[in-house]
């Protein structure tokens, strides 16, 4: 296959160069007019206004730039972070613009508990893990399953929102360790345009634009980006542009109509990084390519379109009516490590790869019910939420493999062009060719009763109907699978002071076969495994609610995890077990004036409790059980702290530490991913229609591991820099 990028078949060249800002988008706050004194005049009163509007300085708000009062993640409908009874972390736009975080998993840094398994061109896009527990299906888009295979981008959200924890009864299937829910940009009503342009080190070229505007009851709102990138690993690259317009009519006072739409497309490499060896990154550079120069193609295209129709029929009920359509398409050249590097005999010091051409497309359709009954019971005040979920996903996946791919040098590769036999097209004979139809049928109740003001409770179910066909095209083997459960949730919050909240739940979710579009022979006949999510937390605002502190201890458990039958190798059972306990804490507001932070830390202890499933040890070449070891990708302690501070009305300083301990990357823990702490910095500069800002990344230079497998790592970014040129009218 032809190289369509000539000018990046040589290592990229680290260049600095200046250009555009992407704003941070200054808070407006609203001045209220104060009551004078009995007996003043009305001139005294002007007076007194005027010396009120000057002290507050525009920055007497209840929340910090940081830190988010509610969410629509946690409950059915949008509700007040303290009275849900579950950990939740929000990421906002101004903590994303501070950080410069184009990638949604570079957002998502700043969640506690939460690892990204994903490098330059990932395996599968996004590769989330939560608490322990793969959360690669559990990502959504305003509150519906968003589960294709790419890169997200930043550019169309206002933020992304996180509840930990078992959540069936929320979102169906998976939610095991909790989902990612990324929130659109929506018409505000507002009439107006910002932009940004940056340029940073490695030939980082990016522009977005965000423009809105009203026409009596129809609202638009228009979001652009372009990116064009080269790499620090040789021979790397992404283009990426992407449209995201959103549409809000106001049919009536009680009715409106919303419609947002999304596309995004990608080029880019499919890069695993660097080999291990004897269970550590191998000791090269981390920008040495291991693939093949004209073989480095990695195509995604998205389109999700969203309509929701949303009625009040009075103050106390409503409804809101969502319907979701999403394309994914994804095109690419593997690049593999076949198997552990070898350490001796002829082929020392040399690992084994193999490339094959993929292709999966998918196509979603979900319809969502919820209605919201706001209505005292028994004279206490109450919320009851209900409705349903039908969704029907199909998934194509194709696999060739290409023939005559060598063995390269670890610590001397020689780089070729192409292998002998490249898979160039899908004709001839196939690896893989299997179509995957799903369907969901579900129905849930979820109510919040107000024992006293200081104490609620929250409970609901929800059932689930979920169905699998898969329709091997090789003619080897068809599946089918109907899977039925109900998936419980409960809690209870303690409120002592409006500044106070306490709170313990329980919550279930499930894990069907086919919950990732596939289905074995091994697995097709399992029913799904369970999981449990115990929780006890504690959630504070201080000093005026303009800081957060939260808290929560949690046993995270699947109960009967598949692991292979000791009767039959070539079957599994539901016989294991697999448990993460652990304590996450979390800080966000303003601390001063002019002084916001967020701070966030995980303790997790996520071990494989009983299994019969074995794996031959990379570097002892030992047969060893997985009963014991610690979960893959999950560092016993991680944490963000990320801080700015303005020095005056335009001058803005900050930066942070992104810090985690050693992880394992194979499931008999012999290969290791080492700790590391990365340091970050911005300084910006702000006026009314304009922001430069100055992004550092990695200070220190740091040679970190983002994430890898048994055979492979993903160097992180070394040092580098963006500047950004930002506008807003």
């Amino acid at each position: 296959m032809p190289d369509t990028h000539p000018n990046r078949n040589q290592p990229s060249a680290a260049k600095w160069r200046l250009g555009a800002l992407l704003p941070l988008g200054a808070a407006l706050s609203g001045m209220a007019l104060a009551e004078p004194p009995a007996g003043q005049t009305a001139d005294s009163e002007q007076e007194i206004v005027l010396d009120d509007v000057k002290v507050k300085a525009g920055r007497d708000k209840p929340t910090s730039r940081f830190k988010a009062d509610t969410s629509t993640t946690g409950s059915k409908t949008e509700m007040a972070i303290r009275d849900i009874p579950q950990s939740i972390s929000v990421v906002k736009k101004e903590l994303i613009e501070s950080q410069n975080a184009f990638n949604l998993r570079d957002a998502l840094r700043n969640v506690s508990g939460l690892t990204i398994a994903a490098g330059e061109g990932g395996r599968t896009g996004d590769s989330i893990t939560l608490r322990g527990f793969a959360a690669n299906s559990d990502q959504y888009l305003d509150g519906v399953k968003d589960n294709g295979q790419y890169n997200r981008d930043t550019f169309f959200i206002e933020r992304a929102e996180v509840l930990k924890g078992a959540s069936s009864i929320l979102f169906g299937r998976g939610a095991t360790g909790g989902v990612i829910n990324q929130v659109f940009k929506k018409p505000t009503g507002k009439t107006g345009v910002s932009g940004s342009f940056t340029y940073g080190l490695y030939d980082f070229k990016r522009t977005a634009i965000d423009a809105e505007t009203k026409y009596q009851d129809l609202a638009a709102r228009l979001n652009v980006m372009y990116q064009d990138a080269d790499s620090y690993r040789d021979y790397n690259y992404s283009n990426r542009w992407g449209i995201a317009p959103s549409f809000k009519w106001d049919i009536s006072a009680d009715t409106d109509l919303t419609l947002n739409l999304l596309h995004q497309q990608e080029d880019g490499v499919f890069d695993y990084g660097v080999p291990m060896y004897k269970g550590r990154p191998a000791g090269v550079p981390i920008n040495t390519y291991y693939g093949f120069v004209n073989n480095r193609m990695l195509d995604t295209d998205v389109n999700v379109a969203t309509v929701a129709l949303t009625h009040r029929f009075s103050s106390d009920f409503s409804v809101k009516n969502t319907v979701r359509y999403g394309d994914y398409e994804r095109n690419y050249l593997t690049h593999l490590y076949s198997g552990a590097a070898a350490y001796s005999g002829a082929n020392a010091g040399t690992i084994a790869r193999s490339q094959a051409l993929r292709l999966n497309t998918q196509e979603n359709v979900y319809n969502q019910t919820d209605f919201v009954y706001k209505k005292p019971l028994f004279g206490h005040d109450n919320i009851l939420m209900f409705g349903s979920e039908f969704g029907w996903e199909e998934y194509n996946f194709k696999s060739k493999n290409s023939t005559g791919v060598t063995r390269i040098s670890i610590f001397d590769p020689v780089v070729t062009a192409s292998a002998a036999g490249t898979a160039f097209d899908f004709s001839g004979t196939l690896a893989t060719n299997r179509l995957t139809h799903t369907q969901t049928y579900a129905g849930y109740v979820l109510d919040q009763f107000d024992i006293t003001p200081q104490i609620k409770l929250l409970g609901g179910t929800r059932y689930d109907v979920f169905d699998a066909q898969q329709d091997d095209r090789l003619g080897v083997l068809n599946f089918s699978r109907s899977d039925s459960q109900f998936s419980p949730r409960g809690g209870i919050v303690w409120q002592p002071a409006i500044w106070q909240s306490y709170y313990f739940s329980y919550g279930k979710s499930f894990n069907p076969s086919a919950e990732s579009l596939s289905l074995t022979a091994n697995n097709a006949n399992l029913p799904p495994e369970q999981n449990n999510n115990y929780e006890i937390g504690a959630k504070f605002d201080l000093f005026d609610g303009k800081l957060s502190a939260t808290a929560a201890l949690f046993r995270l458990e699947k109960t009967n995890a598949r692991t292979t039958s000791p009767l039959d190798s070539a079957l599994q059972v539901l016989a294991g077990e697999q448990r993460t306990d652990g304590f996450e804490a979390g800080l966000a507001g303003e601390i001063l004036p002019k002084w916001d932070v967020s701070l966030t830390y995980a303790y997790l202890d996520a071990k494989i409790i009983k299994s019969s499933t074995t794996a031959t040890g990379s570097v002892s070449g030992q047969v060893k059980s997985y009963e014991g070891m610690t979960a893959t990708n999950v560092p016993e302690h991680s944490g963000v702290a990320w801080t700015t501070y303005h020095l005056t009305d335009n001058w803005e300083i900050g930066g942070g530490v992104y810090y985690a301990s050693h992880r394992y990357a194979d499931s008999v823990n012999e290969a290791v991913l080492p700790g590391y702490a990365r340091l970050d910095a911005v300084v910006a500069y702000h006026q009314k229609h304009y922001d430069v800002q100055l992004n550092v990344f990695n200070l220190t230079d740091t040679v970190y591991y983002e994430s890898g497998q048994t055979n492979s790592a993903l160097p992180g970014t070394p040092v580098s820099g963006q500047l950004t040129v930002g506008f807003k009218y």
